[in-house]
């Protein structure tokens, strides 16, 4: 037909697109499950605290609660492509471990070696060891 124009939509590179949902989405993810795990960990060390346990058993189960919840979260918030179960908890189990030693070690270094108050040091700690979970995660855990 002459004076007929078909109109299209045109077709976005979903490589790009996806790249760029993975870009944003994983960190924004990687934050909010990390911090609702945070506040399940401590939720559970205060009230654990005020049934009478002490502070270390207490922040040892909350840390416990806080890893189930951070892993589940991060599948579902961050790491929507992940790796199956089987593959994945062992990794998660090393990553958690390699983050407990990183973070003793960082808080130690900064609050007995460097002297800072044990507020800083811990809030320094606490932003290294989400960086290297970041990169544990991605590259060993999920597989994204």
């Amino acid at each position: 037909m002459v004076g007929t124009v078909t109109c299209r939509p045109m077709k976005a590179d979903n490589a790009i697109l996806s790249s760029t949902h993975i870009r944003i989405r994983q960190p924004l993810g990687f934050l909010a499950a990390g911090g609702l795990a945070t506040s399940a960990h401590w939720l559970t060390m205060g009230i654990l605290m005020q049934a009478g346990m002490s502070a270390l058993i207490a922040t040892a189960i909350g840390f416990l609660v806080g890893a189930v919840a951070n892993y589940l979260l991060q599948r579902r918030l961050a790491f929507l492509n992940a790796r199956r179960h089987r593959s994945a908890v062992p990794r998660y189990l090393l990553s958690c471990a390699i983050a407990w030693l990183t973070n003793i070690a960082i808080f130690d270094a900064l609050h007995q070696v460097a002297i800072w108050p044990p507020a800083i040091a811990q809030l320094v700690t606490t932003l290294c060891v989400a960086a290297l979970n970041y990169a544990l995660y991605k590259r060993l855990v999920f597989h994204e």
